[in-house]
């Protein structure tokens, strides 16, 4: 259809060969041939990464670096994904989310992470869909305890993006853009699914207010500020996921809210026939 463009050369696009969780396989090397993408997600797991607190398994880290370079080999842009709901069972123990003092665990995590395999990615997501998690239908947790769980998750993306670029800096790598992704919906579809109980929040809980905080530092209530934060550019650009006839509106209303480049993550059930 004319003015349509197809994720496999709408540069701004982020591919996911693999859903976050699932291993790196032959197949979605495969897969990635044959779209070819012009960036490519790839997935860490900080479960398998940080099998006990302060202690790394090697062997993940030797995985991730291999699914970093088997990217670039088919020349995609990797985009290391530090984060997609993989909680190590030490952290979960811990008291996870809700915890202010273990925001610093994410932070060790992520600098040992960028540290190992920095230097084979200059584009980095710090949280994939942090507001879906929190929100999802059928978690047994208030509206105040959701807003905690995302207002930690935020100051730990602010702190991080400083962590990855200074690292990267530290290296003479300069080209590095630090972003995050959200689940996002047209606003009327939230309210409606409010109401009805299939979500938990409208789009100024579930998308709005998270965006403000992680892409500028604006932690506006009930967001909280727990590491006082100051405003600033603290996102290169904003990821989102979303159903496939939403996706014009979606990126309107957000696009109106913040002023950052907007990429639309795909995949890997669409393949090649996405849309932008």
């Amino acid at each position: 259809m004319s003015g349509e463009v197809s994720p496999a050369v709408a540069t701004e696009n982020m591919f996911c060969c693999v859903s976050p969780g699932e291993s790196w396989t032959e197949a979605a090397a495969a897969r990635l041939r044959r779209v070819r993408p012009a960036r490519c997600l790839v997935f860490a797991s900080w479960a398998a990464l940080e099998i006990e607190e302060g202690r790394f398994d090697e062997t993940a880290l030797d995985a991730l670096r291999r699914a970093l370079m088997t990217v670039a080999a088919l020349d995609a842009e990797p985009v290391l994904c530090l984060y997609a709901g993989e909680d190590p069972a030490w952290f979960t123990a811990k008291g996870g989310w809700e915890k202010e003092d273990n925001i610093r665990c994410y932070l060790r995590y992520a600098g040992r992470t960028v540290r190992a395999v920095g230097h084979l990615a200059a584009e980095y997501v710090t949280f994939y869909a942090p507001n879906e998690l929190v929100w999802r239908p059928g978690e047994r947790r208030g509206v105040r305890r959701s807003f905690l769980l995302l207002s930690h998750m935020a100051c730990d993306h602010v702190r991080a993006v400083k962590l990855i670029r200074d690292t990267r800096q530290q290296r003479g790598l300069e080209d590095t853009a630090v972003g995050f992704v959200l689940r996002a919906a047209p606003a009327l579809s939230l309210r409606r699914g409010l109401l009805t109980g299939k979500n938990r929040s409208t789009a100024s809980g579930y998308q709005k207010l998270p965006a403000l905080a992680m892409a500028r530092g604006e932690f506006v209530p009930p967001m909280r500020n727990a590491l006082r934060v100051r405003p600033g550019d603290w996102s290169d650009f904003l990821g989102l996921v979303c159903d496939r006839e939403h996706r014009q509106r979606c990126r309107a209303e957000l696009g109106e809210l913040i002023d950052l480049p907007l990429r639309t993550v795909w995949g890997p059930e669409e393949d090649d026939h996405g849309d932008a």
